[in-house]
């Protein structure tokens, strides 16, 4: 008889916080890909041998946090977040009719460092590890106007430094998830107002020490592990930000 799956997360948790980490962690290392129907409610208190009000409640924390969805009469599935175009909400361009405009982005650099100690440390690994450091520029008519260092661990990107650029085509997170098996599910961002560097305002058509936006953003898989680290740059005359509170 198979040995039962042991739950995952410290002993001490809550059965069904420890069923929610062992869940997403399934979804984490591919096991279920988005669109995939997870087993019902009845068939994981049978696998874990939990009780039914358990994997409820597990159900309903993951469905909140947005990493399954529950479809009425079919079942829950693994949900796919949709960051396509995330960071063109800060920054706003638009053409002489005053319609927006969307951005070209291009990989400038592809190449492996041993990693910054920040950026290492933000990706929660060890010292020296190596990094997949990539170049990217955005563009609005034709000019560079955002600006982005993007750190991805060498072990779970592999095939984005090796791969002819145009499979990685002008969107990251679907490259990540068809190329390397890497799905983005959740994502941190910290805004600061700071003096551009030499190298930045020259880019972007600045004065040296000129104030820009910088975005740093930290895009973490199901089981809320950082899987790649950015920091992005702009114009702070073309920065917005809308919240709404309800």
């Amino acid at each position: 008889m198979p040995a039962r799956p042991v739950l995952a997360g410290d002993a001490h948790l809550p059965l069904y916080r420890r069923l929610c980490i062992t869940i997403a962690g399934r979804i984490a290392d591919g096991h279920w890909r988005p669109g995939d129907m997870i087993p019902s409610e009845t068939d994981l208190a049978r696998i874990y041998d939990v009780a039914p009000g358990t994997v409820r409640k597990a159900i309903e924390t993951l469905a909140t946090d947005g990493l399954i969805e529950r479809r009425h009469g079919r079942g829950t599935f693994v949900r796919r977040s949709n960051f396509d175009h995330y960071m063109t909400r800060f920054f706003l361009f638009r053409d002489a009719s005053g319609s927006e405009l969307d951005p070209e982005s291009r990989i400038l650099s592809r190449q492996v460092v041993s990693g910054p100690a920040p950026v290492v440390s933000a990706l929660g690994l060890p010292d020296g590890s190596d990094l997949i450091h990539l170049v990217r520029h955005r563009y609005w008519e034709d000019a560079p106007r955002l600006l982005e260092d993007i750190y991805l661990p060498l072990h779970r990107f592999g095939p984005i430094l090796t791969c002819d650029i145009e499979e990685i085509g002008p969107l990251l997170y679907p490259a990540y998830e068809r190329l390397c098996g890497e799905l983005v599910c959740f994502m941190e961002e910290e805004i600061t107002i700071v003096p551009a560097s030499a190298q930045d305002a020259a880019v972007l058509g600045l004065h040296s020490a000129d104030l820009i936006v910088a975005i740093d953003r930290w895009a973490k898989d199901a089981a809320r592990q950082p899987i790649e680290w950015r920091r992005s740059r702009g114009e702070t005359g073309r920065f917005r930000y809308k919240v709404k509170v309800e």
